[in-house]
């Protein structure tokens, strides 16, 4: 005999079920065990646990509750799912005409909030982020750490910190130019870029600033007040200073047309509860960034770090976790017209068409399950189907592989590549396709340049470590201002080489000009130096003499040399006007 529901107990079962669910569309709802029969991946499947589990409670958009006595999950629809249910998709075959979209591209380059002109140079382009208030916000937190540090320990008369004297703004530059300068100058140790060793020996670093000075301030580097507790922050440590370059990051730059959504990895493998595990990655392991970068020019508009279920997201239940990524990421370029590329984490029927209906086109590839997707039939190598609904083009291209592509912008036309086959004959592919692999490459290029030019080194701490991946992407982005503002094709490691020549010269010393060609004589304001005669008692032109700008120039010959400059100066006045004047 069937079994009864209690009245109790039918009371709680209604209390779940908020309405009739005998008229759902069944194939609108595929599960895991159905996907796996058509060998299709799960829509569940991200890139880690804490996404996956977010994904499993809101799939497709819907709200996923447990049923009462460990029942099968029920879904909940409506508003209360927040998902827009009057949205039809009914594919067409019909031929597809994307929505024309009109971008404004004279808003785009450099802002007005940026204040370099034509006469600034690569310093003053990395000083549009790391300005003088950044500087002074770090030098008043590190001293308060400091401080803080030796009042709670016990400081040993052989403790590096027992001798601790509050830093400047000056000297915290210098010590960020030997950060850039380390990653142009690669050793295994700290310690060996003050080593004696003629083999490792650079007597730059020692002129600079000495071990134990540069070792006090690596060890109490700091950024926020620690005696300000913000609950359920993971980010407390760094996040005064992130916020404020971000802002730099948004207001520098105004991107034009072409954007591109994309995974960033610094790479951590220390412990950290939001670490993140990225095979696809060069590192792998680390602290994932979600970025937004400009395909015209490279720059970095913005980024989030991924902390987990507390990520800074707005959101949005009818696109799900990645697409609330997205939303948050473009929600100050919206209404604009520009083209977003996104890979196939991100992509959505749903994503697209919210993007469309804010005035923002959108290309990528996308995951055959995922919802709202047509049914195509199976393709051979070379052909494509084509579908369109709701202004959104679906395309399943076959390769080596199959290709499911969504996009509002572009049309389903093949076009000649600039690869070829076995045979010799050009690979036609879809033009979606092609623009797709020729935008989204901007963040792993970015990566790849800040690879080449990294000051990132061993930390204990992940904090320290992310502000100078924070100072490698501003370097990055005014690499890119430069290029922009003054159209120079210079390598991005001459610029980050000049831009240590510019710090080292506004905060510590100066440059001169020796027999006709540029050199860089490292303290020659304030290092001890002797006279000393030429040898064979040769007479050459004395430098000060030849180049003085405060009277006029005379070809004056001298016996007498410095010996740690190398440079032929008078016994007098020429010997102490070159030590002690700039110019």
């Amino acid at each position: 005999m069937a079994r009864q529901n209690s009245p109790d107990f039918q009371q709680l079962l209604d209390g779940y079920i908020t309405e009739d669910l005998s008229d759902l569309e069944t194939d609108e709802y595929t599960t895991e065990d159905e996907s796996s029969e058509r060998g299709e991946s799960s829509d569940e499947q991200a890139d880690d646990p804490c996404i996956a589990q977010q994904r499993k409670r809101t799939r497709g958009g819907e709200a996923v509750m447990g049923g009462p006595g460990g029942a099968a999950p029920t879904r909940v629809r409506g508003a209360a799912a927040g998902r827009n249910s009057s949205v039809k998709w009914d594919w067409s075959s019909t031929p597809f005409i994307p929505k024309q979209l009109s971008f404004d591209s004279s808003s785009s380059g450099i802002s007005d909030a940026c204040s370099v002109t034509d006469s600034s140079n690569e310093l003053d382009f990395l000083r549009e982020f790391f300005s003088d208030v950044l500087l002074d916000m770090i030098v008043i937190e590190t001293n308060r750490y400091a401080q803080q540090y030796l009042r709670g320990n016990v400081m040993t008369p052989r403790c590096r910190l027992a001798n601790w004297t509050d830093t400047t703004r000056d000297e915290m530059y210098l010590f960020f130019c030997i950060m850039l300068l380390m990653s142009h100058n690669k050793k295994n140790r700290i310690n060996d870029y003050w080593s004696k060793d003629e083999v490792y020996e650079q007597k730059i670093f020692g002129k600079l600033m000495s071990r134990d000075r540069f070792l006090q301030l690596l060890r109490v580097l700091h950024f926020t007040d620690n005696t300000i507790r913000v609950e359920n922050d993971k980010l407390q440590k760094i996040r005064p200073v992130m916020e404020k370059l971000r802002n730099s990051f948004k207001t520098m730059f105004k991107p034009f047309q072409d954007l591109c959504v994309d995974e960033s990895l610094m790479k951590w493998r220390g412990r950290l509860s939001f670490r993140q595990f990225l095979p696809l990655k060069r590192h792998r392991f680390g602290v994932k960034m979600f970025v937004l970068c400009d395909c015209g020019s490279g720059y970095i508009s913005d980024f989030i770090v991924y902390t987990g279920k507390d990520t800074a997201i707005v959101e949005d239940l009818q696109l799900g976790v990645s697409g609330s990524v997205v939303k948050t990421l473009l929600t100050p370029h919206l209404q604009k017209a520009h083209i977003v590329y996104v890979d196939n984490w991100y992509t959505s029927p749903n994503l697209l068409h919210y993007l469309l209906n804010e005035n923002t086109g959108a290309c990528g590839t996308v995951r055959a399950n995922r919802k709202n997707m047509p049914k195509l039939p199976v393709v051979k190598r070379g052909d494509q189907i084509v579908q369109h609904s709701n202004n959104i083009m679906c395309i399943k291209w076959c390769d080596k592989r199959v290709v499911h592509m969504l996009s509002s912008v572009h049309k389903g036309d093949m076009c000649d590549s600039n690869s070829r086959d076995r045979q010799r004959q050009v690979v036609r592919k879809p033009l979606a396709v092609l623009e797709y692999n020729k935008k989204m490459r901007l963040v792993d290029k970015s990566d790849m340049l800040l690879s080449s030019v990294e000051c990132l080194r061993k930390s204990i701490k992940w904090y320290v470590k992310f502000f100078f991946h924070m100072l490698d992407m501003s370097v990055l982005n005014s690499y890119y201002l430069f290029q922009v503002k003054t159209g120079s094709t210079k390598p991005l490691l001459d610029f980050s080489k000049t831009v240590v020549h510019q710090m080292i010269e506004k905060y510590y010393h100066g440059r001169h000009h020796t027999n006709g060609q540029i050199g860089v004589h490292i303290l020659r304001l304030v290092e001890r130096h002797f006279v000393e005669p030429l040898p064979d008692k040769t007479r050459r032109r004395c430098h000060v003499c030849s180049h003085t700008t405060s009277g006029p120039r005379k070809t004056q010959r001298t016996t007498y040399k410095c010996r740690q400059c190398d440079v032929p100066l008078c016994v007098y006045p020429c010997f102490e006007a070159y030590h002690t004047q700039k110019n």
